[in-house]
């Protein structure tokens, strides 16, 4: 029997490490076309955007795929600061 509640969950964290290497491969595919470092290029406020929604995306599927109590409110607290932090990086203008 499929546990479907379970795979709902394990399906946000598997999209949130996708989305971040897809951040990661595109901004180093950005940083060798322009000749600069792969730092500066991660420094960018286009890339802060997608980290932070890929991370959200790992920490709510870690807070639902947990078994004890406490770890899923770890998973909860992280999730709330991804939420803040991606907030503030939709906030600030892109160069």
């Amino acid at each position: 029997m499929i546990d479907w509640l379970s795979l709902f969950f394990n399906l946000f964290w598997i999209l949130g490490l996708a989305t971040l290497l897809a951040a990661f491969s595109f901004h180093h595919y950005l940083a060798q076309q322009a000749q600069r470092s792969l730092r500066s290029e991660l420094e960018n406020v286009s890339f802060s955007r997608w980290f932070w929604v890929g991370l959200l995306l790992i920490c709510i599927g870690l807070a639902g795929t947990s078994d004890v109590w406490w770890e899923t409110a770890v998973w909860a607290i992280f999730t709330f600061l991804s939420l803040s932090n991606l907030y503030q990086t939709l906030r600030q203008v892109s160069p």
